[in-house]
């Protein structure tokens, strides 16, 4: 029946023949699918992440590859999105953004942790930066405030200072004055010093002269004494010549005139006598009284030289003060003059750091607004109290990244090494260092945990080379993940550490 009708049997083997032309000139099915993942592998090749493999075909072989590949190229560009929003949210300067890092491995593992990292240290910047900026600011305006001040105070001073600088100029002047009339003076009291002496050795001298004088007036009167009992023995003797004159009659006669002569003088010899004895005790009354007084001078010559000599020694003292007065308000001159010509600087000093204040208030006022535009992790102002310690401990979990790498980079070989041990890295170095000190945040669960969460990084990644050598891929994968995620516990714990050791302070 198939052959009965030859017009139908000629039409269908025309059919079949242009049939069998259409698939001779056709690709089989695994190579459209091969040429479908070649392409799409071009396109990954180039940063087209989220492009998939659509075809199919009867092998399985393909189809599994296809699927792992999709899987593959999936999870690639769902990481991928994650840095990409993360990135754009830091760009934002939204640095608290969480970044998710479920299921992380590998590479891009190792860039999202990295992404991640850096936005827990660029939060760390901004804590130290808000918090340093806002106090900066603050102590900026007070300084701003307090130049200010200080400005004004010093141009108020530079003033002052300035008449104080001339007035003092003329007490100086009134000061060298007196300093040069007490030398004067000085000179005066010597010269007066010495006419007193003088004075008091011609009173002396005076007092001797009379003693002198009474001593000559006492011999002068024993000499007149001497005089009038002479007279008297010769008018007794002249009586007698004048008694013999009368007897003898006028043979006497002559006798008798010589001997009334010699009576006439002796008479006048005696009020000679008595008058000279008069003026002689009148004379040595007088030299008498001239000794007193003489004595009187000497003695008040002597209470004024030691009046005169206390006085002298008083203005000498007086010379002496003003003389250091006037070399010390000399000094203090120069002084004055030095400090007014050094608070005119510092007045002009002082507005100099008014006007920076005033230009370094404006650039942290600056500062506080650049962190009011940003958003970051508020914890990290928690653990930034050790500057030194964040920066270290930064450095020493990014190091766990590069050590997960630096062996990773080496699996192509399939050979089996040995790794750093936990006690060899960097950090553990450090661990080791911080318990020897015996810090407080040594003492805690969390640093129980870093220690366990470090130690996981290095054995996994141990476990992950000796896998790849022995083929366990399943296993290999399935480890990727969790050295991954407990080197997100160490940059977790870590930065608990930080915020441990701030509290401990």
């Amino acid at each position: 029946m198939f052959f009965g009708n030859s017009k139908a049997k000629d039409e269908e083997i025309a059919q079949l023949k242009q049939r069998i032309k259409e698939l001779e000139g056709e690709k089989s099915c695994e190579d459209q699918l091969l040429n479908e993942i070649s392409e799409v592998l071009k396109k990954f090749e180039r940063g087209f992440y989220g492009i998939t493999v659509k075809g199919a075909c009867q092998d399985e072989r393909l189809n599994r590859i296809k699927t792992s590949l999709n899987t593959a190229l999936s999870n690639n560009a769902e990481l991928a999105d994650r840095g990409i929003a993360t990135l754009i949210e830091y760009g934002n300067a939204n640095f608290e953004y969480a970044v998710d890092t479920n299921n992380l491995s590998g590479k891009m593992g190792s860039v999202i942790l990295g992404i991640r990292a850096l936005g827990s240290s660029i939060s760390e910047l901004l804590a130290l930066l808000d918090m340093t900026s806002k106090q900066l600011h603050q102590e900026m305006k007070e300084l701003s405030d307090a130049s200010n001040t200080l400005s004004e105070a010093s141009n108020e001073q530079a003033a002052s200072l300035e008449e104080t600088a001339a007035a003092l100029e003329e007490v100086t002047s009134t000061i060298i004055n007196t300093s040069e009339n007490t030398s004067k003076m000085a000179h005066l009291s010597k010269e007066v010093s010495s006419s007193a002496t003088e004075g008091e050795t011609l009173a002396n001298s005076t007092f001797s002269s009379m003693d002198a004088i009474n001593n000559e007036v006492g011999s002068i009167e024993e000499a007149t004494s001497i005089i009038d009992q002479i007279a008297f023995q010769t008018n007794i003797l002249s009586l007698n010549a004048a008694v013999e004159a009368a007897t003898a009659g006028e043979a006497g006669k002559g006798f008798a005139v010589v001997a009334q002569e010699v009576r006439n003088l002796a008479s006048r010899s005696a009020d000679a006598a008595k008058e000279i004895t008069a003026i002689v005790h009148k004379a040595k009354e007088r030299a008498t009284e001239g000794k007193g007084i003489a004595q009187n001078m000497i003695e008040g010559y002597s209470v004024l030289n030691e009046k005169i000599e206390s006085q002298r020694g008083i203005i000498q003292e007086v010379s002496d003060a003003s003389s250091e007065q006037k070399q010390a308000i000399e000094q203090i001159n120069d002084a004055i003059t030095e400090l007014d010509q050094t608070t005119q600087r510092n007045a002009s000093a002082a507005a100099q750091i008014n006007s920076q204040s005033s230009q370094i208030e404006q650039l942290s006022q600056k500062l506080v607004d650049v962190v009011q535009h940003t958003t970051y992790i508020k914890d990290a102002k928690e653990q930034v109290c050790d500057v030194d310690l964040m920066f270290t401990l930064n450095r020493l979990k990014l190091d766990h990244i590069n050590f997960k790498d630096s062996n990773y980079k080496e699996l192509d070989s399939k050979k089996v090494w040995q790794v750093k041990k936990e006690t060899e890295c960097n950090l553990g170095k450090w661990i080791i260092e911080q318990e020897r000190l015996d810090k407080a945040f040594t003492k805690t669960e969390n640093w129980n945990h870093l220690k366990e969460v470090h130690l996981n990084v290095h054995r996994g990644v141990q476990t992950i080379i000796e896998d790849n050598a022995n083929g366990n891929v399943q296993s290999m994968l399935d480890n990727s993940l969790e050295i991954d995620k407990a080197i997100s516990d160490v940059f977790w714990t870590i930065q608990k550490t930080k915020r441990e050791n701030c509290a401990s302070l």
